[in-house]
């Protein structure tokens, strides 16, 4: 008898370990978590956190070579308050942005539906209300939240086994729950039971389906939680990401409310949709305009010259060229929800003819994000050589979590490389010469020359505003590279900006 009760004793103390792992549920694995971070008890007795980090960001999509290394963009530190029982977030983050060499400082605030954001130096910041895409990011990032991950994930009727996932040759369980329109799949440590990690399947407009993975680990004790210190976020692979908590305090009893937003602030009107994405948190970290992603798309046509106009409505344009039965479009720029309202206005502005070329200028997100879109229309895509490898995988990649216009309609995509000089399109009126002008800012950088209206249609080295053009290295570069190409350039128009005459050119290079 007394053998029996030690046997009994034994199954009751090692729990669901006498389990199969094969047999396990899902709930059985997240409950096992739970336990092994201290107990479901404990982390649903965990309101709030204060939590001080610091670490580096990085980026894969304005890469200088196409698919090529992913380079570090930042450096970081921030302080984060989260209520862990409601919608409510203070972030309070400075940064150094290493690519451009700018002091980054803001703070935002979220009490549920409604943000603000106060943005720049300390001495001359203002608040404005935050970005509804911004708002929707940063409340979906807290799902990932490691203290209120398990419990949110156990309160899913939606959570499921998965199966089981390699890793580093070790097989790791894997669950899965949908909350609202995202999906997170949690993976666990086979030994000590922790999460190891949370996939949330994400988009990108040019990768298309996409994994944006966040990795815990450096396990510390916090007041009877284990709370990762490390974390690590990448998008398919490739690191977004790192940093390293100094501090964290649990169930702290605050003297003001941290996520009070100003009446003013709050009866601010917004027109932008509230959709969550990786690509919003990519441009805070290059400190890069973000805020026209979920707004209406506006275009707007300006004519340069007799048969070439310029679309506008946001930071990035495309140009159309008029050519006698049909029509060559530069630039793609952004995502579908921007270049596909410009492939629709085109059409309408042209019903008789079609839309035969294609040429981005260089392969960064901002730039060809859109190119998909006239992709789908059936154009062929003009590029130097080093970038075809880059836009056939664009063109092949999967998009059905969102899909766009090449998804819905599977045309095979034509990509026509060139090298060893420039490539020139003619109908017998009109000459256009796309001229490789690799820099250091993108290997596979081209420029393209309307020889009948001498206008140069560049990107991101001259970028013109209001005639004038900015003194920096880059446009130093640019100038010097471009001497070399002996075109009679009358003006420059820049896909950001307006355009400048060559003079105005020259000038901020000296």
């Amino acid at each position: 008898m007394r053998r029996q009760n030690t046997w009994l004793l034994a199954f009751i103390l090692t729990g669901f370990a006498a389990i199969p792992a094969h047999a396990q549920s899902a709930r059985t694995l997240v409950y096992q978590a739970a336990q092994a971070m201290g107990g479901m008890a404990v982390l649903r007795a965990v309101t709030n956190q204060l939590i001080d980090s610091e670490g580096k960001q990085f980026d894969s999509s304005s890469t200088s070579k196409p698919l090529g290394p992913t380079r570090q963009i930042s450096t970081f530190r921030y302080t984060l308050t989260r209520d862990l029982t409601r919608p409510k977030i203070r972030l309070q983050w400075e940064s150094r942005n290493t690519a451009r060499g700018q002091a980054v400082h803001f703070v935002e605030a979220i009490d549920g539906e409604v943000g603000s954001l106060l943005e720049g130096a300390p001495n001359a910041a203002k608040q404005t209300r935050l970005h509804a895409g911004r708002l929707a990011t940063r409340l979906r990032e807290e799902k990932r939240a490691p203290a209120s991950l398990l419990v949110r994930a156990a309160a899913q009727p939606t959570l499921r086994r998965l199966a089981d996932a390699e890793i580093n040759g070790i097989r790791h369980p894997v669950v899965s729950f949908k909350d609202a329109a995202d999906e997170f799949h949690i993976y666990f440590d086979p030994k000590n039971r922790l999460p190891v990690q949370v996939d949330l399947l994400d988009y990108d407009p040019l990768e298309g389906d996409s994994s944006f993975l966040l990795k815990y680990a450096d396990w510390r004790k916090v007041g009877g939680l284990l709370h990762p210190f490390s974390l690590r976020y990448e998008l398919n692979g490739k690191p977004l990401q790192e940093e390293q908590i100094s501090s964290i305090q649990n169930n702290v009893a605050f003297v003001t409310d941290p996520f009070a937003i100003p009446e003013d602030v709050r009866v601010q009107k917004s027109d932008a949709a509230p959709i969550a994405s990786q690509w919003i948190l990519r441009r805070i970290a290059g400190n890069v305009s973000y805020l026209d992603f979920g707004r209406p798309a506006r275009v707007e046509w300006n004519r340069l010259a007799e048969g070439v106009h310029k679309l506008t409505g946001t930071g990035h344009a495309t140009v159309v060229v008029e050519m006698k039965d049909h029509l060559v479009v530069v630039e793609g720029p952004l995502y579908e929800e921007r270049t596909a309202p410009v492939v629709r206005s085109i059409k309408e502005k042209f019903p008789g003819k079609a839309i035969r070329y294609v040429i981005p200028t260089h392969h960064h997100l901002d730039h060809a994000g859109g190119i998909r879109a006239l992709m789908a229309t059936g154009a062929t895509l003009i590029a130097p050589f080093s970038a075809r490898e880059f836009y056939t995988r664009v063109a092949k990649s999967s998009h059905t979590r969102r899909p766009d216009s090449l998804e819905k309609n599977r045309t095979g995509a034509v990509i026509e490389a060139f090298g060893g000089g420039p490539r020139v399109l003619s109908d017998g009126l009109r000459r256009i010469e796309i001229h490789p002008l690799p820099t250091s800012h993108a290997e596979d950088l081209v420029v393209v020359y309307l020889a009948e209206s001498k206008l140069l249609i560049e990107a991101d080295h001259a970028s013109p505003r209001n005639g004038q053009v900015r003194a920096a290295p880059l446009v130093k570069e640019f100038v010097a590279a471009l001497d070399r190409l002996n075109l009679d350039i009358a003006a420059v128009v820049g896909i950001h900006g307006d355009s400048a005459t060559m003079q105005a050119v020259r000038a901020a290079a000296k």
